[in-house]
């Protein structure tokens, strides 16, 4: 087996299998294979269990992909491992979108193989593991298909066109931009400016957040004083605090 042709062979097969076409994967599969899957705790042994799994698999979900980047070694000469690396972005029909950094890392072994012209050597996948362990849905297969908004993250495209999954506890507070259709999502590392407002934000992510003016959104883990007509934010940002919401906001945060 020769390095590049591997490589160009491990592409095509990724990039293809994110397009919804997962004939050249199953074309490479061995029949021992193994797959550790993008599932917490996911394992599946064998080409017909992976393709029995598959065959119940239903969902209308994108995806795009990010830059690649390739690493293969060489243990042995009949034995290729490579490493690729990038950015999916995974869209779900009701327009959400969720991006994860995801390492993919097969095990390619070259073996004979009975072909139309008779036994020949063939390079096959013997494992597959996929790194980013996502906690799914007991109803999911083999995609997240009902991963949408789970509890502890976010996820907006700016202004820019970049998607961000940012985790919750990150997100010091939400601001409304004056005279336009525009959020400020004030993070412990920066700014990023979405589309959108507030009430379709809290309407997205419910629980996560409390309106303590018509501009604002808080992260109440982020509160480190409040007192009338102000909050302190852990980073010593002050918001205003009308008089009314004053007592409410005390005893939710209580």
């Amino acid at each position: 087996m020769k390095k590049d042709d591997i490589i160009k062979l491990s592409l095509l097969i990724i990039t293809e299998y994110y397009k919804n076409n997962l004939e050249p994967f199953f074309q490479y599969i061995s029949d021992d294979v193994l797959w550790i899957g993008p599932a917490r705790r996911q394992q599946i042994q064998g080409r017909k269990n992976l393709m029995q799994a598959f065959a119940l698999e239903k969902h209308s979900l994108t995806f795009t992909m990010g830059d690649i980047e390739v690493l293969c070694v060489s243990p042995h000469s009949h034995v290729k491992e490579v490493l690729l690396h990038y950015d999916i972005y995974t869209h779900y029909p009701s327009g959400h979108t969720d991006i994860h950094d995801q390492r993919l890392h097969y095990t390619w072994c070259e073996r004979r193989v009975e072909t139309a012209d008779g036994l020949k050597y063939q390079p096959q996948i013997v494992s597959l593991h996929i790194s980013n362990a996502w906690t799914y849905d007991d109803r999911d297969v083999i995609y997240p298909v009902h991963y949408e908004n789970v509890s502890g993250h976010v996820t907006v495209k700016a202004s820019d066109g970049r998607v961000h999954r940012i985790a919750v506890n990150h997100i010091l507070y939400i601001e409304t931009v004056k005279h336009s259709s525009r959020l400020q999502v004030h993070t412990k590392s920066g700014v990023i400016i979405i589309s959108g407002t507030l009430s379709k934000f809290e309407e997205t992510y419910p629980g996560f957040f409390l309106r303590i003016h018509s501009g604002y959104l808080l992260n109440p883990a982020c509160v480190t004083n409040i007192r009338r007509f102000a909050v302190t934010l852990s980073d010593g940002t002050e918001l205003p605090l009308p008089e009314k919401k004053y007592t409410q906001l005390k005893k939710q945060l209580l």
